[in-house]
Formats: structure tokens, sequence, C-alpha cells
């Protein structure tokens, strides 16, 4: 990264020059997207015009006064003549007119937002003085125009058209001394408001406007569900020194990248408002964590319990809503993420994390089950060898859960009825790591990353297809940089491609089903219609209104599903809620952690005789026509 080239003997140009030649047409690409067109910002309608009336009117006025600048103050001094005549001058005029219209009506409108409060914000005096100052000078600036065309009117300056049908409040004619006065106050008066906004701006939120584009240009973009790699294990293991620091304790020890991303943030909230964790009353609040961060950079103050508290640490579920809202690019899960794996390091854990991960360590599974225990599906799948097409990694929860066993029962006989040559490596299963990866326990990760690929490579498998999104992400995104580089396939998708190939046939039964979105396989991977297909295939698709990229969380992630954390109200009880509103009898799912949650949470909340959590392999195999031809056993053509 560039502020690597930074060191205590000075600045590394050569380093800093490569990485910016290096990076420079991504950089580009990010700036226009994130800062110019404001990509995150537009998907909220009226929160989208406002900011981009605001920005754009800052800029065509900032560009204005440059012009005018350059022309008066430098070009005419030196050669005698300018650039602002002609048609040129007469567009500049028009242009300059629409910049202020479109800045004061952005200003009207975030203060009718605040004001009105229709999206819960932290609004403070602070705003309404910035907005209100803001909003003053633009005003001031059309005033002191209008009262200039009063002043000494030419006929081109209709073009000014604003300041045109304003002039004619003022009651002075031509050259009136009394005019010239108002004229000089006022525009000492705008002088004056345009020094003092200038001096707020580094103590206040418009700061961001600064800070923000240049993040959001130089921070590398990674998959939402990126947590970063602080260390090689094999590296580690091959240089014989063990010591190796792993997380935060304290504010001083995160990254400069942390740093400035915290600097960067605007305190807007969205992070806050699509926060699971915050919703169901767990204390973790993403906005104020990275506030508080921005408010102790450079110091050595505890993450744990200053910026937050253990039981908010504990209770992100890694469900990167934050990240997917925040529109400069700002990854507040990765903050809580440092902060576990310090508190793994420091075993500052509950039991049920430890028995979580020594189960993990001793037996490959988060149960403690045997292994032996996975060759239980052989009954349905022949092992894996290299003459299969396709590796169906089975999982944790499909080997051991009674629920997701049976999705992975139906997903094998789905691909035994479309003649897939496929197969399983039963006992010679280990957990992928993501949840030891997402509490804290790196090491653990990379122990069993290591492991799987090797069997990977030993088996030559090309193409794997898991029912997990959990699984899939991690073999898609996270273990290629430890040497995989098999293709990865989630069964919905999968499933789709074998429907749309009419290898498999399925009718559609007039029943009305909601589709929730997992996170890891949807904000995390993208991964939307397939899984929408499936079930429009087979039902009548309605959409809760938290859906897509907006998805709300199921509450399992980030090892939520195999600990407990303090909270007002389960967050899967929040989405059985939603998905309740839609008056569907079935809850479409397409991962084995959402469907216990959601189980549960039907089950607990005395409504399964209402509405079913199915599996959408479940509902392919229900709404199968069964006339598929003559197919063979144990995954085989």
């Amino acid at each position: 990264m560039w502020y690597r080239s930074y060191s205590k003997k000075g600045i590394n140009y050569g380093v800093m020059w490569s990485y910016l030649t290096s990076n420079f047409p991504r950089m580009v690409k990010q700036f226009f997207s994130y800062a110019i067109f404001q990509r995150k910002i537009v998907k909220n309608r009226y929160a989208g015009i406002m900011h981009l009336f605001i920005f754009y009117g800052f800029v065509i006025l900032f560009i204005a006064t440059s012009l005018i600048a350059l022309s008066h103050d430098i070009l005419k001094p030196l050669i005698g003549v300018g650039i602002l005549y002609g048609t040129f001058y007469l567009i500049f005029e028009v242009f300059t007119q629409i910049g202020g219209i479109i800045l004061i009506i952005g200003l009207i409108m975030a203060l009718v937002r605040r004001l009105t409060n229709f999206v819960p914000m932290h609004t403070t005096s602070e705003d309404y003085i910035l907005l209100s100052g803001i909003l003053l000078l633009a005003l001031e600036g059309f005033f002191l125009g209008a009262l200039k065309i009063a002043l000494f009117r030419e006929s081109f300056d209709i073009y000014r058209f604003v300041e045109w049908y304003l002039s004619y409040i003022f009651p002075y004619g031509s050259f009136s001394p009394a005019g010239i006065a108002v004229y000089r106050d006022l525009w000492m008066a705008h002088v004056i408001t345009a020094f003092l906004v200038a001096l707020y701006l580094p103590y206040s939120k418009l700061f961001h406007s600064l800070l923000s584009p240049t993040h959001a240009t130089k921070t590398v973009i990674h998959g939402n569900s990126y947590v970063g790699t602080p260390f090689i294990l094999s590296e580690v293991m091959a240089s014989g020194n063990y010591e190796v620091k792993v997380g935060a304790k304290n504010v001083k020890e995160l990254s400069l990248e942390y740093m400035t991303a915290a600097m960067a943030c605007t305190d807007c909230g969205r992070c806050e408002r699509a926060c699971p964790a915050y919703a169901s009353g767990t204390g973790l609040d993403p906005r104020a964590v990275v506030q508080n961060l921005k408010k102790t950079v450079g110091t050595e103050t505890d993450l744990v319990p200053v910026i937050l508290t253990e039981n908010a640490a504990w209770s992100c579920t890694t469900c990167m809503a934050c990240v997917e809202e925040c529109p400069v690019l700002i990854r507040p899960y990765n903050f809580v993420t440092e902060t576990r794996r310090n508190l793994v390091m420091e075993n500052r854990v509950s039991k049920e994390t430890t028995t979580y991960l020594t189960n993990l360590y001793n037996t490959g599974n988060p149960l403690g089950s045997s292994p032996m225990d996975r060759d239980d599906l052989l009954q349905y799948a022949e092992k894996y060898s290299e003459d299969k097409e396709v590796l169906y990694w089975v999982g944790c929860m499909g080997a051991y859960d009674p629920k997701a066993k049976e999705t992975a029962i139906a997903v094998m006989d789905l691909m035994k009825k479309a003649g897939v040559k496929f197969g399983i490596l039963g006992s010679e299963e280990r957990c992928t790591g993501e949840t030891a990866r997402r509490i804290g326990e790196e090491g653990l990760f990379q122990t069993l990353a290591t492991g799987n690929i090797e069997t990977f490579n030993k088996y030559g498998v090309k193409k794997i297809v898991t029912s997990c999104p959990h699984c899939y992400n991690t073999f898609k995104n996270e273990y290629p940089e430890f040497g995989l580089k098999t293709e990865v396939v989630h069964h919905s998708e999968f499933l789709a491609q074998l429907i749309r190939e009419g290898k498999l046939k399925v009718k559609n039964s007039e029943t009305l089903t909601t589709y929730h979105d997992p996170c890891y396989l949807g904000r995390g991977n993208g991964v939307y219609d397939d899984p929408r297909f499936i079930v429009s295939s087979s039902s009548n698709l309605v959409e809760m209104e938290k859906s897509r990229n907006s998805s709300f969380c199921c509450g399992a992630g980030g090892g939520n599903y195999w600990y407990k954390v303090d909270s007002e109200k389960a967050i899967s009880h929040i989405r059985m809620e939603q998905a309740m509103k839609t008056n569907a009898s079935n809850v479409a799912v397409a991962c084995p952690f959402c469907n216990a949650m959601l189980s549960d949470a039907a089950r607990t909340m005395n409504v399964e005789d209402k509405i079913q959590v199915k599996d959408i392999a479940i509902i392919i195999r229900e709404n199968l026509i069964e006339d598929q031809g003559k197919t063979e056993n144990k995954g085989t053509s």
C-alpha cells in the first residue's frame, strides 16, 4: 500500500511512484465511481439527489470561482486578456446559476431531512450550523450578483437568470451611491461568512468532503467478505519465530489504513441502520465504533471496552451490511475482526467459543463429532474419485445437522436424476475453518485450509459444489491465497443451471414463497438471481422489504450460531417477522445456517403452522416432474 512507502528514514518515492503507476487505472475508476458519481449514495433516491445536488453545486461554483481568479487575477495582469468573454462567458454564467440553484436545493433538502427526522439520524447543532452557514453563503452570492446587476445592468446579464430576476427587488437605480454602499457591506458579510465556514470546515463533518474521496480512491476494493490475512502460517513455521502479533489491543496498534478509513467516515449512519446486531439491541453500533476510533486516532485507547464492549465485539454477525452500505468504502466489521483476534490471543473468549475451537482443532468439526460419521452419507453417493465431474462438499452442517442433512440428500438426489457424475469425501472432509477465522483464530483457519487443499490436490478435484454459502465463500475467495485453483459453485447456481438445461424439470405449485438471501451468497458473492429463478420456477415468489443486497441477516454468521450474546431480541425473530409480513407460506433458504436459525425462530414464535422454512433443493425435489428419464445410482451416469 501507498503508506508503506513512508519510513523513519523519510519517504521512499520509488515505492510510492511504483504503487501509483501500477494502481492508477483502478484509482481513476474508483474516483469516478464513488467520489464523482457517488455510486452507493444514489441507491437511496432522496439522499442521493440531496448529496448529488450539494456535491455538484459545490464543484460547479468552485470551478467558477477558480476561472474568475484565473481570468482576472492571473491572465489579465500577465497578458492583458482574460478568458471570460464571448459565448464561453455566457455559458459560464448559465452554469454558475445552475450550480448555485442545485446547491441551495440540496442544502434545503438536507435541513428538511434532519428537521423531519424521517430517517433516524444523529443530528446535532453542528449539522444545523454547518448547513445554515453554507446556505447563507450561497444566498449571499446570489443577492450580491443581483445587486450588482441592479446597479450596473448590462443586456448580457440576463444569462445570469436567477440574479437577473432577483435584481428587481432592489430599489436602486444605476450607480446609486446608496446601492453601492449596501453592495460593499453585503460583500464584506459574504467574505466573513466564507472565512468562518472555511475555518469551521476542518472541525466539522464536512471535512469528509476532502477525506472521503481520497479514501474511496486509494483503498483497494476487496470482496465484501474480505477480512485480511495477518500472517502466512507456513512462513511463520518455516522462520522458527512464532511470536506473531495478531489483532489490535488499542487504537494505536491498528494500521494506518484503518485510521484513514475512520477519518473518512461521514457519520451518515447508514451502517447503523443496516446492522442486524444493532437492531437486536446487542450494543454493537458500527457507526459509533468508527466515530470512536476517529476521535481517538493516534492514542493508546483500548479497543475493549472503550471503543466497543466485549459483548458488542462478539455480537457482530459479519453479515457485511455495513460494508455494503458505506458510501466511502469503509469496512466497519474489519475493525471488529481485529478486536476479536486480540481477544482470542489473550484467551478472552466464552466457554462456548472455547468449546467450539477445541472441537474444531480435535475433530475437524465444531460439534466434536467423529469424522467417521460423515461416511453415513456414502449410502447416497459414491466416494469422490478422479473420474468424477463434481465434488459435492457436504459441509459440517450437512453432515451433522438433521435438517441440513436433508438438504444434502436432496441435492445429491437431484444431481443423480440429472445424470451428474459426482462424489463426496465422506470422513476426509474437514471444516473449512471459515467461522474460526471470523472468530479470530487465524492459525486454526490456515491449518484447516492447508489440509483441505492437500485433499483436493490429492484427488485432482476440478469442480466443487456446496450448499453452504460460508464454505462457498471461503473456497472461492479465501483459499486461493493458499493455493486452491478449483472452480467453486453454490448449489443454487448449479441446480439453476440444470433446470435451464432441461436436465431437471419442475412444476409450479403456485405456493406463495419468499426468499431469504444468505449474507455470504448475496452480499458476499453477488448471487441473487439463480435462487430466485429456482423459487419462481417452482412457486410464486414474493419479496421481503429487505432483500437482495439490503437483505437482513439470520443471525448465525461470525460465530454467533455457536455461542450466545446478550441482546434485546433475536435477529432471527426480526427476520422471521419480516418474512411473515409477505403472507408467504414458505421461506426459501439457500444456507444450512439460515435454515436452522429461521426454523428455530418459527418454532419459538409458534408460527410453524403458518410458514415453513425450506431449502431451495427441497423445494425443487417437492415440485420435480418425475419423468426425468432413466438415471443411475450413486452419482454416476
